[in-house]
């Protein structure tokens, strides 16, 4: 029972030392070059979709330009404005 008291008292000692330890001295940073443009265009339609965009270049939207086709599959409808879905979520709906 001693032994393992002091071996838990040790440990305990150690790891409170370390709260106290200063931070060094220097600041790590990981960016490689500073010029990287942090949202890229893709290249082609293989790119466009590893990088999480549609397959025309685009990017993904939540606000879409309203389109009226024949085929009702293809149409999309006007959205509602942020006016609109602040008083429908007041409303509670």
């Amino acid at each position: 029972y001693s032994k393992m008291f002091s071996k838990v008292l040790t440990l305990a000692l150690i790891g409170s030392a370390a709260a106290f330890a200063p931070a060094p001295a220097f600041k790590a940073t990981t960016a490689i070059n500073m010029n990287v443009d942090p949202n890229p265009s893709p290249d082609n339609d293989q790119q466009a979709l590893e990088m999480g965009w549609s397959m025309g270049g685009q990017a993904h939207t939540k606000d879409p330009t309203p389109v009226v086709d024949e085929d009702p599959r293809k149409t999309i409808p006007q959205g509602e404005s942020f006016e609109e879905y602040m008083k429908a979520r007041a409303a509670g709906n």
